[in-house]
């Protein structure tokens, strides 16, 4: 049954994101991608390899959507990458986290330092691999600052809501 929410889950965020994300953008240098919300609060006990095969699935989805030739699946691939190793060191007792991840379960400062790290990794992949040069690296670096603050407050004013 926890598989059936969890693909409700996807279906509404990839809804969210493609029909009013992508059109939030800051005079187009700040997107937020608010579809990682998805693969960060994936539950704890999803073995590794299933969760970057999530991750996979997840980034194929939205290149398939915004034509970019496997820039998302890279980025997706390494938070899912990333996301057990990082929560592994910010959370001393990983293993009486039950169910998804979340500021509820892993305490309100480690969500959010894991938050924004691999947020901001997640973006900075996605628009250094979509810039596919560092000749001009401001714009990747103001670009991934943009959609990062954007993207992290929507998921914590999401997060608080929630509550």
């Amino acid at each position: 049954m926890e598989w059936i929410r969890q693909i409700v889950r996807l279906v509404v965020v990839v809804l969210l994101q493609v029909l009013l994300f992508d059109h939030l953008q800051i005079a187009g240098w700040g997107l937020p991608m608010v579809y990682v919300l998805f693969l960060m609060n994936l539950p704890v006990q999803v073995p590794r390899w299933a969760e970057m095969l999530i991750g996979a699935i997840v980034g194929v989805v939205f290149d398939v959507w915004h034509s970019s030739l496997g820039v998302n699946m890279a980025a997706c691939v390494a938070f899912c990458y990333l996301r057990p190793i990082l929560l592994g060191n910010l959370i001393q007792d990983l293993e009486r986290v039950k169910g998804e991840v979340c500021s509820a379960s892993i305490g309100s400062i480690e969500y959010v330092k894991s938050l924004v790290i691999l947020t901001v990794v997640h973006h900075l992949l996605v628009f250094s691999l979509e810039s596919w040069s560092w000749h001009n690296w401001w714009i990747v670096l103001l670009q991934t600052l943009l959609s990062s603050v954007l993207t992290i407050l929507i998921i914590m004013g999401y997060d608080i809501f929630k509550r």
